[in-house]
């Protein structure tokens, strides 16, 4: 039998599983970072090409930093075949697994579907390291970063019992599209999963330090700036359980977002993880896609931190407010519904960077993990350039929470923390209609 060329294009979590094994093993000893040279995968991610990669404000800055979750990275028989395995090895280290996990779209769920733990090989595919029973800690740029100047020993994390920190590894994985690349990951022993208040520990402070690469960052006109001594900082734990008021809530939220004309410019990846993604909003929605709002994220975005985001998810996560000249607010609440704002059409055609398009979406849809999101709209720019805000709601209304990969998925074991939900959050959105404020540099 012979699949549809469609089909046979893998998402980059199905691929990394499938080179790790071939290309890239190597023996991992616990609690000790394990590296292998040259790294076919890490060294074509890490090289210097950036096509319309965004940036997110004038000025170079380190926008957040903090611990999404722990344990979960370099999980030892994470991707045995045998699911018996696979979720004791997962569930020892306090990982989410989904029991009896079942889908329309296959017969065989793929790892993904079943867990967002990864094995050591699977880790070192996109970190160029082997870790166990590793954290992620995501930290996000206001420019883009030059990958090749990207190293562990650029970062210098700050934990919540005083000690301090080099990460094993980091990456700018999962953000592998060559248009996105402003978020780098580190990989490390960051924290433990337990609220703050149980004696959970947790990263407070990321620093980017002097090493004899120095990170450098990307922006306006390829201007390019030193990265060393910015910082930030955080007073919660991602474990911390949620309080009644969501504004609080203590998972990933957004740190970005800009409205542009839709352009496809950059929506590629290195060839071993994808090459051509078929996830951005001409591929979704073809010739109507006129618009896109680019958002940016602190963590993954997962509605329970392993399902992936499907491209009809905007009416359950995102709310979209433009302001008339009166100044009248107008929410764009539902995908497909023509709004008007100074009597110009605006519409929402609903999420991309996330999946291939699909008749019909389930548990087992592969999107792309990563940090960036794009509402699509159709419609006139005259509308378009009230657009004003981001909201995601949380709750009420039908509205959820995102959680990042630590979450619970849909069979949490009792007794067990998981990540907690996403905040209600409202994101100022900048308007890139006329600068799309993006930058290309190439240096192979």
């Amino acid at each position: 039998m012979t699949l549809p060329v469609r089909a046979r294009r893998l998402l980059p979590a199905a691929l990394l599983a499938s080179l790790a094994p071939a290309l890239l093993a190597v023996p991992a000893s616990a609690g000790k970072a394990q590296q292998t040279a040259p790294n076919p995968a890490y060294t074509s991610l890490m090289q210097d090409v950036l096509i319309n990669a965004d940036y997110w404000d004038k000025e170079p800055k380190m926008l957040a930093a903090g611990l999404g979750f722990t344990n979960i990275l370099g999980v030892t028989n994470a991707d045995s075949t045998d699911l018996a395995v696979a979720q004791a090895a997962v569930q020892a280290v306090s990982g989410a697994w989904n029991v009896g996990m079942t889908c329309a779209s296959t017969a065989t769920p793929p790892q993904r579907a079943y867990t967002s733990a990864m094995s050591p090989n699977q880790i070192l595919s996109g970190y160029g390291v082997s870790v166990n029973d590793g954290s992620g800690l995501p930290v996000e740029f206001s420019w883009p970063v030059l990958p090749s100047t990207v190293t562990a020993t650029d970062f210098r994390v700050t934990l919540s019992d005083g000690s301090v920190v080099t990460p094993e590894g980091v990456s700018i994985a999962p953000n592998l599209e060559y248009n996105e690349r402003s978020t780098v990951v580190l990989v490390g022993a960051f924290g433990t999963p337990f609220p703050s208040d149980q004696g959970g520990i947790y990263a407070t402070k990321v620093e980017v330090v002097s090493d004899a690469t120095p990170m450098t960052l990307i922006g306006p006109r390829s201007k390019q700036v030193s990265a060393v001594g910015m910082s930030a900082t955080k007073t919660t734990s991602p474990y911390d359980l949620p309080s009644s008021d969501p504004t609080g809530w203590p998972g990933p939220k957004l740190t970005g977002g800009k409205i542009s004309k839709m352009s496809t410019a950059g929506e590629r990846a290195p060839v071993l993880f994808g090459g051509n993604l078929e996830n951005d909003g001409v591929d979704l929605y073809g010739k109507a896609a006129k618009f896109r709002i680019r958002v940016l994220t602190t963590g993954g975005f997962s509605p329970d931190g392993i399902r992936g985001i499907y491209p009809t998810d905007y009416r359950n996560f995102f709310r979209v407010v433009a302001r008339s000249r009166s100044g009248k607010l107008v929410r764009l609440v539902s995908s497909g519904r023509t709004y008007r704002i100074d009597g110009h059409p605006l519409r929402v055609l609903g999420l991309a960077d996330v999946g291939h398009q699909q008749d019909s979406y389930d548990y087992c849809y592969g999107d792309d993990h990563d940090n960036q999101f794009d509402i699509v709209l159709g419609g006139s720019i005259k509308a378009a350039k009230r657009v004003r805000q981001v909201i995601i709601p949380a709750s009420g209304k039908g509205y959820q929470p995102f959680y990042n990969p630590g979450g619970p998925g849909t069979t949490p074991v009792a007794g067990v923390y998981y990540t907690g939900p996403g905040p209600r959050y409202v994101q100022k959105i900048t308007n890139a209609l006329r600068n799309p404020m993006t930058v290309t540099y190439v240096n192979r």
